[in-house]
């Protein structure tokens, strides 16, 4: 009894091994990096650029506010001992409020910067979304996969390049 079992068993896993070898000889699959399809476009290359000229502006603008607070103190210091008490006082609160606004400039432009970078993000995301359902369907692809998630593809089924080439198309 034993043996017409592990028997049976062995012949029907034969069995289900043969059916999927040869469902996944007619598959058509492919991968894409789709960090490097992204990054590699034109849009995304001019994006950054322009986030990049953004970035520096702000920059610009935060260091000649720090430079003013830095010399108000500098000020302060060096001539503290000639102020009246109120004086004093009153250049303190300056200093305090070029401070709390250099805090909130910094905080916009990082918000700014984070703003335009999701935005380019999801842009670029979209469309690339439409070209592989495009590149899929007029492919006859059954599947296409994300490179990060794969542990190894042959470079034979290695799209990256098509796409992105169709990216800079769109």
């Amino acid at each position: 009894m034993w043996k017409v079992k592990s028997w049976f068993f062995a012949v029907a896993l034969v069995s289900v091994f043969s059916v999927q070898s040869a469902m996944a000889e007619g598959l058509k699959i492919a991968y894409v990096d789709v960090k490097s399809a992204v990054e590699n476009t034109q849009a995304y290359k001019a994006g950054i650029k322009k986030l990049k000229a953004l970035q520096a502006k702000k920059q610009k603008e935060l260091d000649a506010l720090r430079k003013k607070i830095e010399q108000a103190e500098k000020d302060l210091l060096s001539q503290s001992m000639a102020m009246s008490p109120d004086v004093m006082e009153k250049r303190q609160n300056e200093i305090k409020e070029m401070r709390k606004r250099f805090s909130r400039m910094m905080q916009d432009a990082k918000d700014e910067l984070a703003g335009e970078k999701n935005r380019l993000d999801m842009t670029v995301g979209s469309k690339f979304q439409r070209v592989i359902k495009e590149f899929g369907k007029s492919g006859h692809y059954d599947y296409i996969f994300g490179q990060p998630v794969l542990l190894y593809a042959d470079p034979k089924h290695d799209i990256t390049a098509e796409i992105t080439r169709m990216l800079d198309k769109n």
